[in-house]
C-alpha cells in the first residue's frame, strides 16, 4: 500500500506517532517525591498532548471535509494562478452545490485525462466552462454558452483567458482550437496558423476523413448530466476537457478559494479571475446573442 498525505493509514501513522513519543516522554520522565511528573516534563506531554489533538482535527475533519491546501505545478491556469501558487480549496461548497459556470474547481482527473506519467488519483485544476444542460462552444478562441432553458447562445466576456503564441520556448502549441459537444462527446480541433483547421478529434483520436464536414456542420449540444465541462485558462497550453472531455460529478474536489503564498499574491481566486470586471457573473453575459 502506498502512503500518502492524504491516505488515511498515514494520517493514523502521524497521530499514533504523536501519541506514542507523548507516552516515551510520560515514561521517561522525572518524578517528584509524591510521585507526580515533574514540571518541565509536565509541559511536554501537554504540548504533545495539543499537538496530537490539532494535528487529529486538521487532517481528520478540516483536510477531508473543509478546507485543503493545493500547490500549483505548472502553467495551464496562467495568468489566474501560477507555477508555485499555493491555494486553499472549499470541500464543503460542492457538498453543498454542484459547482457553476466560471467557477474554478479542483477534481480527479478522469481516466481519459491520465498520461503515462500521470497517476490515478491525481488532482486536476481548471475552469468550469460548462455545467449540466448547458451548450458551450469555442469558435476562433471565442467562447459561446446556450444556458440551460436559455433560448439563444450568447459570447462570453473571459477577461481571464491566456492564448500564447509559438515560439522556441512554446513549440507544438496550437494557434487556437474550436471544439463542440456532439452525442454526449467533446469534439476538438486545432489550428496550427489562422484560418486552417485540423481534423476533428476525439480524446486525440482523429476521426475519419469521411465525416469530418459532417461534424462542421452539426449543431453543438448540451453537456450531459451529472457532468462538467473543464477547461484551463491558458487555452493552447493546457490539457483539459477539449481533449478528454468531461469530468464526472463524483470526481468533483472542491472550489478554489484563495491564494496564499507567496505573499505578494495573496488574493481571492475570483478577483484574479476578474481583475477589471466588478461584477463577474452579471457583466460576463453583456454580449449581443449569436446564433451557434
Amino acid at each position: 500500500m502506498t502512503l500518502h498525505m492524504d491516505s488515511w493509514p498515514w494520517k493514523i501513522a502521524l497521530v499514533l506517532a504523536i501519541v506514542g513519543v507523548r507516552e516515551f516522554v510520560r515514561m521517561l520522565s522525572p518524578k517528584d517525591n509524591a510521585g507526580e511528573t515533574v514540571e518541565n516534563s509536565r509541559w511536554a506531554i501537554e504540548t504533545l498532548d495539543s499537538a496530537a489533538i490539532a494535528i487529529g482535527l486538521v487532517l481528520f475533519v478540516i483536510q477531508p471535509f473543509l478546507l485543503q491546501a493545493f500547490y500549483i505545478p505548472s502553467g495551464s491556469m496562467e495568468d489566474t494562478l501560477q507555477v508555485r501558487d499555493r491555494l486553499l480549496v472549499s470541500k464543503l461548497v460542492y457538498r453543498l452545490r454542484d459547482p457553476k459556470f466560471q467557477d474554478v474547481v479542483v477534481f480527479r482527473a478522469p481516466t481519459a485525462a491520465l498520461g503515462p506519467n500521470t497517476p490515478d488519483g491525481t488532482d486536476f485544476i481548471k475552469r468550469c466552462i460548462g455545467t449540466p444542460g448547458d451548450i458551450v462552444y469555442v469558435k476562433d478562441r471565442q467562447l459561446y454558452r446556450v444556458a440551460q432553458g436559455a433560448a439563444r447562445a450568447v459570447k462570453i466576456t473571459e477577461p481571464y483567458t491566456k492564448w500564447s503564441p509559438s515560439s522556441a520556448e512554446n513549440i507544438g502549441l496550437s494557434q487556437s482550437y474550436d471544439f463542440k459537444i456532439i452525442g454526449g462527446e467533446v469534439f476538438s480541433r486545432e489550428f496550427a496558423i489562422p484560418g486552417e483547421p485540423g481534423v476533428w478529434k476525439i480524446n486525440g483520436v482523429p476521426q475519419p476523413e469521411g465525416e469530418q464536414q459532417q461534424i462542421t456542420d452539426a449543431k453543438p449540444e448540451a453537456v450531459p448530466a451529472d457532468h462538467f465541462l473543464m477547461l484551463g485558462d491558458h487555452r493552447n497550453n493546457s490539457n483539459d476537457g477539449h481533449v478528454w472531455g468531461f469530468v464526472p460529478r463524483e470526481n468533483v474536489v472542491g472550489k478554489a478559494v484563495c491564494v496564499f503564498w507567496p505573499p505578494n499574491r495573496l488574493s481571492l481566486v475570483d478577483r484574479l479571475s476578474h481583475p477589471k470586471v466588478p461584477d463577474p457573473i452579471r457583466t460576463a453575459n453583456l454580449a449581443l446573442p449569436v446564433t451557434p
